[in-house]
């Protein structure tokens, strides 16, 4: 069977709008907090300050790729993608199992579309965290062992070093870290970016100590993959309102 893929079908009459409605961080009762990270004082901490309007860029700048990402896969999945079912046993003809039964050649493509922008949101998604890392180093003046390579900044190693310097954030933003939605979220990226892919069917074999199995497999049907993306934009959301309440 040859299947033709549609690449980026119809992309540039997508309504971004239209397929946000479920993304938290567009909703019409609520706006990002612009100008949290700020340090008070003179010339040093002038400097600074702009040192945080630049990385504060940086982060919004990603915040808009992860929010266009969201919008563009939303549309190919609600174009349609019939995988909640992804086997049958038996096949329509007969066949042992038959896998995507109910894809046509069009469902092919708004997969193939959908799974390109959930890369690009996932990866995106946590380029947003490590940011947000760099600008609480920045803030609170956290201290790195350069010539250590395991001392590295990122979201996780600012919320161990907050412990002694700000209790009550480092509590709060390890709440964030340990929830479900951000969990969820990171194991699916990690999935991604390290693993066997969510969206991809894996081979089926089990192999353990001097036995073997082969069966269908596992895989994550996209409306599930759907559920942890609003998830994670939940996370985020939450972690501006803790940072906002926290610094300003």
């Amino acid at each position: 069977m040859v299947i033709h893929i549609k690449r980026f079908d119809k992309i540039e009459k997508i309504s971004v709008k239209k397929y946000s409605k479920d993304n938290p961080l567009l909703n019409e009762n609520y706006k990002l907090p612009k100008g949290i990270f700020k340090k008070e004082g003179e010339t040093f901490e002038i400097l600074m300050n702009s040192e945080l309007e630049h990385w504060e860029r940086i982060l919004r700048n990603r915040i808009i790729s992860v929010n266009f990402d969201f919008a563009y896969s939303m549309y190919y999945f609600e174009q349609g993608i019939p995988d909640q079912e992804w086997f049958i046993s038996p096949g329509f003809k007969g066949q042992s199992v038959q896998f995507n039964p109910h894809f046509t050649e069009e469902h092919y493509s708004n997969f193939f579309n959908f799974i390109y922008f959930v890369d690009n949101f996932f990866l995106k998604a946590f380029s947003v965290y490590e940011t947000i890392g760099h600008l609480l180093y920045k803030q609170f003046d956290l201290p790195l062992k350069e010539d250590n390579w395991r001392d590295q900044i990122s979201f996780n190693s600012a919320i161990y070093k907050l412990t002694k310097v700000n209790p009550q954030l480092h509590k709060d933003l390890t709440e964030i870290k340990n929830s479900s939605e951000f969990s969820r979220g990171i194991k699916m990226r990690n999935d991604i970016a390290h693993n066997h892919p969510p969206y991809e069917r894996s081979s089926g074999v089990t192999l353990k100590e001097n036995m073997a199995s082969f069966g269908v497999g596992s895989y994550t049907p996209s409306n599930e993959i759907r559920k942890t993306m609003i998830a994670l934009l939940v996370s985020i959301k939450q972690t501006f309102e803790v940072l906002n309440r926290h610094l300003t």
